[in-house]
């Protein structure tokens, strides 16, 4: 998807990145299996975290293997064995992976995303016929948020809604509806933690592209009165931290209520820390953040 739900590798145990990265890899290689080589660019570091909470949540086995990885043909690497729920989870993510191609293509963003969809759009289309209702849930999300910004809503609530709604609604189809209010509150307030990141990250863009952006619209900001990113985030820095905190610490809320095992500590980083690193990232970041790497 994004990569704003990333582990803080500060705090992050030795154990808990090796299982981190088993999930990562588990996700690439079933891709490569499931959809071809191509595919895998997809590969994110938020769907690492949605394969470890939802194999947690759901008591699935997780089973671990040591293979060869194509980028390293030496060193053998841990990597989560194929299952019924991550080929679901494969699947959401090359959907979701294809959708916000599309999205970036009706923007006006340019070649990048063209090519993106048109590489994407033989695994999308059998993703879809695999999973017509996975397929159906973030069609419907992604035109909820289409509306939303076509609408050029100027609340950020409001406009985040529709694609926190969509990850709510998205990990209960993955989960065949055995969901509880926790798992959907936890999902929810990380679809908006991810949608506001995105926004705040892309808003200098957008302002000079002149595209929606929901912090712009909020703020009355355009091309005549926005001084910069920098100048934005600093006049309004505790504004902003509070809207992805309240996100941030929803969730937190939400995961110490869960009952978890298997990932239990490797999820806590990631929801507890990760979360807030990513803010003081995103807040004092003079320009747009860099893909992470774990």
């Amino acid at each position: 998807m994004y990569g704003y739900v990333v582990p803080d590798k500060s705090t992050l145990r030795a154990s808990d990145f090796v299982l981190y990265r088993a999930f990562y890899c588990g996700i690439c290689c079933r891709t490569g299996k499931n959809y071809g080589q191509l595919p895998r660019f997809t590969t994110n570091y938020d769907f690492a975290f949605l394969a470890a909470l939802l194999h947690d949540y759901s008591a699935s086995d997780i089973v671990i293997e040591e293979h060869k990885c194509v980028l390293n043909v030496v060193k053998k690497k841990a990597v989560l064995t194929e299952s019924p729920l991550l080929d679901k989870l494969v699947a959401a993510n090359i959907m979701l992976a294809y959708k916000k191609a599309d999205d970036g293509v009706i923007d006006g963003d340019g070649f990048k995303y063209r090519v993106v969809r048109r590489a994407l759009r033989k695994a999308y289309k059998k993703a879809s016929a695999a999973y017509p209702e996975m397929q159906e849930t973030i069609e419907r999300g992604y035109k909820a948020q289409r509306a939303s910004e076509k609408n050029k809503i100027a609340s950020i609530d409001r406009a985040a809604d529709p694609f926190a709604c969509l990850m709510r609604e998205l990990v209960e189809k993955i989960l065949d509806g055995k969901i509880d209010d926790k798992l959907r509150s936890l999902c929810y307030n990380i679809g908006k933690f991810v949608y506001l990141a995105d926004a705040l990250d892309d808003i200098q863009d957008d302002v000079k592209a002149k595209r929606y952006n929901p912090f712009a619209a909020t703020y009355g900001l355009d091309k005549k009165n926005f001084e910069g990113r920098k100048r934005f985030f600093d006049a309004h820095k505790e504004e902003l931290t509070s809207y992805l905190g309240s996100c941030a610490g929803r969730a937190a809320e939400m995961l110490g209520g869960m009952r978890l095992t298997q990932s239990y500590s490797l999820l806590h980083n990631i929801v507890r820390d990760g979360l807030g690193a990513k803010i003081d990232e995103l807040l004092t970041s003079d320009k747009k953040l860099r893909p992470p790497r774990i």
